[in-house]
């Protein structure tokens, strides 16, 4: 996992490397690597004087970092512009660049020259951006590689100028900044790399946690055994689903349809009997649980909660649930076991605040976050909660002692304790109908697994492997919505028939 430290971390640290090394030798080692990054964006073999690449360089060492980079760009062949914006750019930079037979000229916003350019290496700002300062308006379609922060987006709230650049990469130095991944972050700053510098942060404790896929990987792979392909469907995991009404019939498809995508050993299914016979059309694979099993599996809980031996080992509850109208009465005592499980959608209105024995996950968005709240007795708007997410998250988890994920561009996952987690995933196709349930469907499975969450027998998932498992999933989610979107729309439909490929990619 990858440590985000706050703007004032940051900042320490890099002073003392500077101190330490030279900001001239940090500038160049940030450079090389920038370099790096723009050759594998033009791809292998591009170096070329009809390739030309343009930096926009702005005061400070930020601009350095580009003159540098331009520099190494320069000698490896490329066509090479800076083009400078402040008075006064970093002269040491720029002496070298100059001396690779860089060229230079100042900013016009009439100049055509962006027009020409393969790639545009953003070099204005960095951490040193300022609300208002001038920025240039980019031709369409424009490739653009941001230099530790893309200009225009304030580094440690995520808050990004209506002018902001938007890059196709962000090269970051040091460490993730929390601007990168909060608020209009996800947005701006596309795929994001960072190159530590070997900054030493052992005497800083991490904000938080960013889990990308390589993470996820050594997540899922903490407890799974090449014993695993011996067991039969009872020992992969039997996910309990209670959802849908007359009102919303298709939630409880998309969701068992996710389930058994994924690889679920057996799919159980509370539903409202109108709608019984479309879920057996959509999902054949699935077996009915009338109240008196979901008891039954209840009362085996007592012995098995988890794992071998376990009716049921997990819930996924809420997805097209009429509030108006809950089910019957065995809801309340599923959420008194000590079976783990997912709520979300409708079943949100129905989780109780409070101490829970039962290891749960809730997954709003930004609404439902407060909706919950209020109920709890935290008054709060979601506007508040847009601008300062992690804390109102902790004040959910706290509040209904679960694992909260708060979804959205950025992921937060917030435990009782206060630690958090976080997947910025930034896939804007995802915000579509039906998404939520698919992701329902693949968190349900992975905490039905016992080779993921590690416990069997009378063993309770600690909230630690929740969240672990809740981050694999939501990283799981936003690559097949990245997947999915290669070629065409995304539609819930779409990211099922997607799912067993991406389960794949993932080592099921």
């Amino acid at each position: 996992m990858i440590p985000v430290y706050s703007l004032a971390q940051v900042r320490a640290v890099e002073a003392q490397e500077i101190s330490r090394r030279s900001d001239a030798v940090l500038m160049k080692q940030a450079a090389s690597a920038l370099a790096k990054e723009a050759v594998d964006l033009l791809g292998e073999g591009s170096a070329s004087t009809a390739t030309l690449v343009v930096a926009l360089i702005g005061p400070g060492n930020n601009g350095g970092d580009g003159l540098y980079a331009l520099a190494e760009l320069a000698r490896q062949g490329y066509s090479t512009l800076a083009i400078q914006f402040a008075p006064k750019i970093h002269a040491e930079a720029l002496s070298e660049y100059l001396e690779a037979d860089g060229k230079l000229e100042q900013y016009s916003p009439s100049s055509q020259t962006l027009s020409n350019a393969a790639l545009i290496i953003d070099a204005l700002y960095g951490l040193g951006y300022r609300s208002g300062a001038e920025l240039p308006q980019l031709p369409r379609g424009s490739r653009v590689l941001a230099c530790d922060v893309p200009s225009g987006l304030n580094p440690e709230t995520g808050v990004a100028d209506d002018h902001v650049l938007l890059a196709e990469r962000t090269v970051t130095f040091g460490a993730l900044k929390p601007g990168l991944l909060t608020g209009d972050g996800p947005l701006v700053t596309g795929e994001i790399k960072v190159v530590p510098l070997d900054f030493d942060f052992t005497s800083h404790t991490p904000q938080s946690h960013l889990v990308d896929k390589d993470s996820a990987l050594e997540l899922l792979d903490v407890d799974r055994s090449w014993r695993d392909a011996g067991r039969h469907k009872y020992q992969r995991g039997v996910l309990g689903l209670i959802a849908g009404s007359s009102l919303y019939p298709g939630a409880a498809q998309l969701t068992a349809q996710a389930a058994v995508n994924c690889g679920v050993g057996l799919l159980r299914t509370h539903v409202p009997a109108e709608i019984a016979p479309l879920l057996a059309v959509a999902a054949p694979e699935t077996v009915p649980l009338d109240d008196d099993q979901i008891r039954e599996a209840l009362s085996s809980a007592r012995r098995y909660i988890h794992g071998r031996g376990a009716k049921i080992s997990a819930w996924a509850i809420g997805p097209g649930l009429d509030s108006r109208t809950p089910p019957t009465g065995v809801i309340a005592e599923v959420f008194a076991s000590r079976q783990p499980a997912v709520i979300d959608a409708s079943g949100l209105d129905l989780v109780p605040a409070g101490p829970s024995k039962q290891p749960r996950v809730l997954t709003p968005h930004a609404k439902e976050l407060r909706m919950l709240l209020r109920r709890a007795g935290v008054s709060v708007t979601t506007e508040e909660i847009t601008v300062d997410p992690i804390r109102w998250t902790r004040w959910a988890a706290l509040a209904y002692n679960a694992v909260v994920l708060l979804k959205g561009p950025t992921s937060y996952i917030v435990a009782p304790d206060g630690s958090s987690l976080l997947v910025c995933h930034s896939a804007a196709q995802l915000a579509t109908a039906g998404s939520g349930d698919v992701l329902t469907g693949i968190l349900g499975y992975l905490l039905s697994d016992s080779s993921l969450t590690g416990v069997t027998g009378l063993e309770t998932v600690s909230n630690r492997r929740m969240m672990e498992l809740v981050a694999c999933a939501a990283v799981i989610h936003g690559h097949l919505g990245r997947v999915t979107a290669q070629d065409g729309t995304v539609s819930a439909s779409r990211l099922i028939e997607r799912l067993p490929a991406v389960m794949k990619d993932f080592g099921f």
